[in-house]
């Protein structure tokens, strides 16, 4: 039994080595799949293409023989000739240029053959400038790397920000709260499901009605991608799950708990698999969404939800949710406080997701700058900043 990598343990730039696992190796294929330090790793296969070509340089992580999967292709450098570490960059500017994209073949299940890779022409430099060109990748992209880290860590102490300031507002904080719930059945004119027998014997590809299902529901929210449409008459025969404007829709399946209501421009369409709450007159739709989507509700759906593989919540768990008895003109005021805090938060997290977009093409740019020659990188220290 011999430890081998897989495609699942090569990312960009770096190996996971959490989840190592071993299988029976002949003397002759060791001798073969065994890798050697400066070996770079290349996957071979992906469902998305833009997985295709994810690099990493084997530095010997793992005492012992280690060999590799046929999910991966092995880059060996040349000795004398070529620096693993320069090559292990050139693959990451392959990668995300799109170079190795574009010598994938295949269609649902993309795959990148070796001899195509053979066949690409590298201009090389000496030895020594190699060795440099690396040293200034590895010095320029870990200041990049730490700049990400800490735009993550900030872009997630700002969620955990707003879900407590979200929670404070509707009086929902852990520390508990002197205002009266109520189960939702209660402020509800119906709690009901969409259609969930053979939904997709209704679907048709034009002049059909919108119909929503769980990947369209965000938190607040509603995702016009993948939406699918379902004839007239499946329509007109699925009454009790046709929408109007300030229902509220709830994921059951995958992201269980998950809610939008329902905006003017959706009144009218149908949904599938979703629980559907039609609020009475003293539930404002938009606050009972504030609180269906806090962490508050999200325990509850969690206590309360089935599966082992994936979360799910059922009817008779909506209609028990404990919702804070707060009267109407109150829930308004506490939704144009949320309105205007969420706007801020979500300004500063759009801001820190965009600086992480700049700083991941900034660091795109800089690898293949420097692996094609196009900077001196004896002049170049510092351009990380």
């Amino acid at each position: 039994m011999v430890r081998y990598l897989r495609a699942a343990n090569v990312k960009d730039g770096e190996l996971d080595l959490n989840d190592v696992m071993s299988m029976n190796f002949t003397p002759d294929e060791q001798r073969t799949f065994a890798l050697r330090r400066g070996d770079v790793l290349v996957t071979e296969g992906s469902g998305s293409l833009a997985s295709v070509g994810a690099s990493a340089v084997w530095h010997g992580e793992i005492d012992g023989t280690v060999c590799f999967q046929n999910t991966l292709l092995r880059m060996r450098p040349r000795s004398g000739v070529t620096d693993g570490r320069f090559l292990g960059w050139w693959a990451r500017s392959a990668f995300g240029s799109g170079l190795f994209a574009s010598l994938a073949t295949g269609a649902n299940i993309y795959h990148l053959s070796a001899e195509r890779v053979r066949s690409l022409r590298i201009d090389i430099p000496p030895l020594e400038e190699q060795r440099r060109i690396a040293d200034f990748l590895d010095a320029e992209t870990a200041q990049i790397d730490s700049l990400l880290r800490l735009r993550a860590n900030m872009s997630t102490l700002l969620l955990l920000k707003r879900e407590r300031v979200v929670e404070q507002i509707l009086g929902l904080s852990r520390a508990g709260s002197s205002q009266d719930f109520v189960p939702l059945k209660y402020l509800a004119k119906e709690i009901t499901v969409g259609i969930v027998v053979t939904p997709a014997a209704w679907y048709v590809d034009a002049d059909g009605i919108p119909a929503l299902r769980g990947v369209n529901i965000g938190p607040g929210r509603i995702v016009k991608d993948d939406l699918v449409q379902i004839s007239r008459e499946g329509h007109a025969l699925h009454r009790k799950s046709q929408l109007r404007e300030g229902d509220l829709v709830v994921v059951r399946t995958g992201q269980a708990g998950v809610t939008a209501a329902i905006p003017a421009e959706f009144a009218g369409t149908n949904c599938i698999d979703l629980v559907v709450v039609r609020p009475v007159d003293a539930l404002n739709s938009r606050y009972a969404e504030y609180v269906l989507n806090s962490d508050y509700a999200k325990r509850h759906v969690a206590e309360y939800s089935v599966g082992s593989i994936q979360s799910h919540f059922n009817v008779g768990a909506m209609k028990l949710m404990p919702i804070p008895r707060v009267p109407l003109a109150e829930q308004e005021r506490r939704v144009r406080l949320l309105d205007e805090a969420v706007e801020r938060f979500d300004g500063l997290s759009a801001r820190l997701l965009r600086q992480e977009e700049l700083l991941i093409e900034r660091r795109q740019a800089l690898i293949t700058a420097a692996v094609t020659g196009q900077i001196d990188v004896t002049t170049a220290r510092g351009v990380a900043g």
